[in-house]
């Protein structure tokens, strides 16, 4: 009896060990082994999430050095470029600026309230011209962003050296050369959006604060909110999200692309897969992978507006005419009794330097006159300058009066610290008589108060933009002669007045953003040093002439023709003579 009593307590023993071991055979390693790869699934989740973000930060990369090349306001990009790339030439061989979305949208609301402020229908329809023609530059710049991000471009996108630009294939390509372990990528797929709370615009809002048209909830850290409306005299502009580096955003902000904003911000979502640890005990045909979906949401950057700004001249060539006392005379209707107004397109090559450069007479119903003069090449100066001069200064210079004596030459130009230069300058740097090609001139003969009768003439360098209808400048203004003219105390200048120096050197600091690992950089050096390839390799660049320093964007001549035609000419002559000319 004890011996069977010992035999069935060893069977009962042996048959809890039986049942501890498969416990721990089918339980408990499984567990500890699910266990040890959920940490190995972390770990790598995380080195992945980076992964992905770096594709994410490279693609918004490459939409801000994609240019587009836009019929109204020349080349346009995300980001700001100065005039340095070989994809960017006009017809006389030289690059031309490229001008970002927002210093565009920026500098159009700031001359609405311009025109606005001043009373002037001419520089307010201009206003208006301009906003309906960034309208489509949106339409083309977003279509642009949402083509190259899913591969459906029709031609390919280029940077401002003409290399190519390929988001998606730049994200692919870095995913998987930086995957970790085995994991694999599976899908990529990427897009575009706005953020609902807006976003970063990096331009700074018109100052003083009484003229900006603002509410507080359209302003974030002293500049514009991005993706909302921040209309200005019941006109809408909307500004993209842009920083001075590429950024991650927040996931929760992102809303898809529609045609209201300008959709900047990129959205990358990857499928990542790596082979199933469990694959030994699964049934016969299970997956034999495990998978992770990762997003990332970045934001593009922009470089600050380093292109040329143009001078206005204004010459007192007969003597002075008392009732122009400031431009707020030039803009007023009443200040003028016009006789006759005539306006002329230059075709064939700058006006009267290129042999077979002509005017062309143009027709306008009704002509506009000589305040509606001033007002629409005022307005083009001041689009020149783009948001370098403060719209405080704008106004004042328009209020400030000035003194003239015969033969005076007045030169505006626009400072680095947001005034507006103005200086008499002792000789003239630039072709006399001169206008670009495709740009346009006007002469108006007038009475003003007293029985005066001045001729004035305007040369706009910079009305059309661009290489189809710039002319073989692209609407950039002339250039000086000597270059470093502003430089020379011949020309009432010296190295502490010029507002660019000359030789290459550049009057303020330059900041970019580094293509090779996204970080921001700067430098005080030539310009060759400054702008670089990806690969790292100098690039030899030959800046536009007139970067070096202030080219001529307006002239304006008041009390008759200097060196235009022999000057034994009375005005009376002169007068006959522009207007019964065979063109």
């Amino acid at each position: 009896m004890g011996l069977v009593m010992k035999t069935q307590r060893r069977r009962e023993a042996g048959n809890v060990l039986i049942i501890i071991l498969v416990c721990a055979c089918f339980i408990i390693v499984p567990l500890v082994l699910m266990l040890t790869q959920t940490g190995v699934y972390v770990i790598d989740r995380g080195r992945v999430q980076t992964v992905v973000d770096g594709a994410g930060l490279l693609a918004a990369n490459d939409l801000s050095k994609m240019i587009i090349n836009d019929r109204n306001f020349g080349f346009v990009s995300l980001s700001n470029y100065p005039p340095i790339g070989r994809a960017t030439l006009a017809r006389d061989g030289e690059p031309l600026p490229v001008i970002g979305i927002n210093t565009l949208v920026g500098t159009i609301r700031q001359n609405t309230i311009v025109a606005h402020e001043l009373g002037n229908s001419a520089m307010l329809r201009l206003a208006d011209v301009d906003r309906k023609a960034l309208d489509e530059t949106t339409e083309d710049i977003n279509s642009l962003i949402k083509k190259s991000l899913n591969g459906t471009l029709d031609t390919r996108a280029i940077d401002i050296q003409g290399k190519e630009v390929d988001p998606l294939k730049s994200a692919t390509e870095f995913i998987n050369a930086h995957l970790p372990g085995v994991a694999r990528l599976e899908s990529i797929e990427l897009s575009n959006g706005w953020l609902k709370n807006g976003g970063m615009s990096t331009i700074k809002t018109p100052e003083p604060q009484q003229f900006a048209q603002l509410k507080p909830n359209e302003v974030r850290a002293g500049e514009y909110k991005a993706f909302m409306n921040v209309p200005a005299f019941g006109r809408p502009f909307t500004f993209a999200g842009l920083g001075p580096s590429s950024r991650i955003v927040s996931n929760s902000e992102f809303e898809p692309a529609d045609n209201k904003h300008i959709n900047t911000i990129v959205k990358i979502d990857c499928v990542i897969s790596q082979k199933n640890p469990w694959l030994p005990f699964l049934p016969a045909g299970s997956d034999p992978k495990t998978r992770m979906r990762v997003v990332a949401y970045c934001q593009p950057y922009t470089m600050p507006d380093l292109g040329p700004k143009g001078l206005m001249t204004l010459r007192f060539s007969g003597q002075p005419v008392a009732g122009l006392l400031s431009w707020n005379d030039f803009l007023k209707d009443a200040n003028f009794a016009d006789k006759q107004v005539a306006t002329y397109d230059v075709i064939g090559g700058d006006y009267p330097i290129d042999k077979g450069a002509a005017l062309n007479q143009t027709e306008r119903f009704p002509e506009p006159g000589t305040a509606e003069q001033f007002g629409e090449h005022l307005y083009y100066w001041l689009r020149n300058g783009h948001l370098q001069p403060r719209l405080g200064e704008v106004l004042a210079m328009v209020n400030a009066p000035f003194k003239v004596g015969m033969k005076d030459i007045y030169a505006y130009e626009f400072a680095k610290d947001g005034t507006i230069s103005r200086r008499l300058i002792d000789r003239d740097p630039f072709p006399v008589g001169a206008t670009a090609d495709s740009q346009y001139s006007a002469m108006a003969d007038t009475r003003i108060q007293g029985g005066l009768a001045p001729i004035i003439l305007f040369r706009d360098n910079v009305k059309n933009l661009g290489t189809e209808n710039g002319g073989k400048h692209g609407g950039q203004p002339l250039a000086g002669n000597p270059l470093n003219w502003c430089e020379l105390r011949d020309f009432g200048g010296d190295e502490q007045t010029a507002l660019y120096l000359g030789k290459g050197r550049l009057g303020t600091q330059l900041t970019l953003t580094d293509p090779a690992n996204t970080s921001p950089a700067e430098d005080t050096n030539m310009l060759t040093d400054l702008f670089r390839k990806i690969d790292g390799k100098p690039l030899s660049l030959q800046p536009r002439r007139n970067f070096y320093s202030g080219g001529l964007a307006l002239d304006i001549e008041i009390g008759g023709i200097r060196q235009f035609q022999p000057p034994t000419l009375d005005i009376p002559s002169k007068r006959m003579f522009l207007t019964n000319r065979k063109i």
